[in-house]
């Protein structure tokens, strides 16, 4: 399995929950959708275009909190622009309360990325250790340009296990054997189940969703798994 491992890193984010209306919440990691986003403006793909391009069969990523982040709601002036004219001059404007990601060395996360399609993860690694990135990366709004960090590219076969392990990244509900976390194994444990969006379809509407758990501290959670899972160096992961 040929595995990708980047580092991106800004000082705001917010990765909008798909159910929120009058006021935008963020979730803490970025959701599936978000990371295909990020790595498809890498890459240069137009908005929208590239959904089918990146299904879940054949495109794996995960997401890792690398930095202690804390959320903070802020009102954003929304404008109603139908020209240009209404950028300078606007006639209306909406405050809507924004959920936004910081903290005190910024927002960083590991993504992890594994593809069949060795051209396009070739051309990925190079754009990313030459900072050539097509289209400017944010993390889930414009206003929150981000830089990526070539981490390194391996070779690694999945694994399976019955034995408790930690899992560093998000892990989906469904691959959890029931009962089986340990809830003991960190006093800071503070752990979330959040509902995401695992691709789109045409149309930019929600396909699959999936409920994922992960300790918002950022420490790995000690669980059994019935799904494989990759053992690196000093960490295990499962794709999202």
């Amino acid at each position: 399995m040929d595995l990708l491992i980047l580092k991106v890193k800004g000082k705001f984010a917010h990765f909008r929950k798909f159910y929120t209306n009058s006021s935008s919440l963020s979730y803490s990691v970025p959701p599936r959708t978000t990371v295909i986003g990020l790595l498809a403006a890498v890459l240069g793909y137009e908005r929208d275009s590239y959904y089918e391009l990146f299904p879940k069969d054949k495109f794996n990523v995960s997401v890792k909190k690398d930095s202690c982040i804390r959320k903070v709601m802020q009102s954003v002036n929304y404008i109603k622009a139908t020209s240009p004219k209404n950028i300078f001059q606007p006639k209306d404007h909406t405050q809507i309360p924004v959920e936004i990601l910081t903290g005190d060395d910024g927002v960083g996360y590991t993504i992890y990325i594994n593809c069949a399609d060795k051209n396009l993860m070739d051309e990925l690694e190079l754009r990313v250790k030459n900072n050539k990135y097509v289209y400017s990366p944010y993390l889930g709004a414009a206003p929150f340009n981000c830089s990526f960090q070539f981490c390194r590219r391996l070779d690694i076969e999945p694994e399976k296990n019955s034995e408790l392990i930690r899992i560093s990244t998000p892990v989906n509900l469904k691959d959890v054997v029931s009962g089986s976390i340990d809830i003991f194994e960190n006093d800071n444990l503070k752990l979330l189940k959040e509902r995401m969006p695992v691709e789109f379809l045409k149309g930019r509407e929600v396909g699959n969703m999936a409920s994922y758990i992960y300790d918002e501290n950022g420490h790995p959670l000690k669980l059994k798994l019935n799904t494989e899972f990759i053992k690196l160096e000093d960490e295990n992961i499962v794709f999202m």
